[in-house]
């Protein structure tokens, strides 16, 4: 009897110790699976705020890539707005010719609704940006020459119509749209350039990536040109009238 108790209590003595390890395992086995849990809810929710960064350092790192196209396509246009101001105050002839050319241009547009209106503009500057960007592979000259006949254009009628209205009406015509639009041009010119400049190395046997960059150009055009081009047509069309109304 003393025999059999002793075996009783050795054999609960190993299932005491057999199962409290495995317990101790199962327990600490929920431990980690729930950590694990709550780092993947982590992840979860920062994935959003990493795209956000990665597409604002996407956006950045392209924009440093194309700066000094653009800085010189900027630079063109200005240079040719003050050639056509300039050019407006010693032939006036010749730009009253152009004004009149252009203001028949685009008279049936602007007898249309308001939003036949933006539509129209929209179309129209989204369409010429396309153009500066992809008529730059013909190593860069037609968007630089686009760019310049545009600046041009605009100087010729900002004189005339400042001898009407003054400059603060012709400030107030071309800022509130123009803060928009006119970056958005400038970045496909200076995308276009580049690209001529790509076309122009590989002409001269260097090692260049041009169908690479013209991806990446068309992506940046459809991705933020674009959008930002529809929003300048849209103030254009329906705020900057409404500024002007009350000079």
């Amino acid at each position: 009897m003393e025999k059999e108790e002793g075996y009783d209590l050795q054999e609960k003595n190993v299932e005491n110790r057999t199962e409290t390890p495995e317990m101790e395992g199962e327990e600490k086995a929920y431990v980690p699976a729930e950590n694990a849990f709550l780092t993947d809810s982590r992840e979860i929710k920062s994935q959003p705020e990493k795209r956000n960064t990665s597409r604002a350092s996407e956006v950045t790192g392209y924009l440093r890539f194309i700066w000094p196209y653009v800085l010189f396509i900027t630079f063109v246009f200005f240079a040719a707005l003050i050639a056509g101001y300039t050019s407006s105050v010693n032939f006036p002839d010749m730009a009253n010719t152009l004004m009149e050319s252009f203001s028949s241009r685009f008279a049936p547009l602007l007898a249309m609704p308001p939003i036949f209106i933006m539509l129209g503009i929209f179309l129209n500057n989204a369409f010429v940006s396309l153009l500066f960007l992809v008529l730059g592979l013909a190593f860069g000259v037609l968007p630089v020459l686009f760019i310049a006949f545009n600046g041009y254009i605009v100087g010729v009628i900002s004189h005339i119509v400042a001898q009407e209205r003054g400059l603060l009406f012709i400030f107030l015509a071309l800022l509130p749209h123009g803060i928009v639009e006119l970056p958005m041009v400038f970045l496909s010119a200076g995308i276009g350039l580049r690209l001529g400049h790509q076309a122009f190395a590989a002409v001269i046997g260097r090692d260049t990536e041009i169908k690479k960059e013209f991806k990446e150009g068309l992506q940046f055009y459809f991705r933020w040109i674009l959008p930002l081009l529809f929003l300048a047509a849209i103030v254009e069309t329906f705020i900057t009238p409404l500024i002007l109304s009350f000079l």
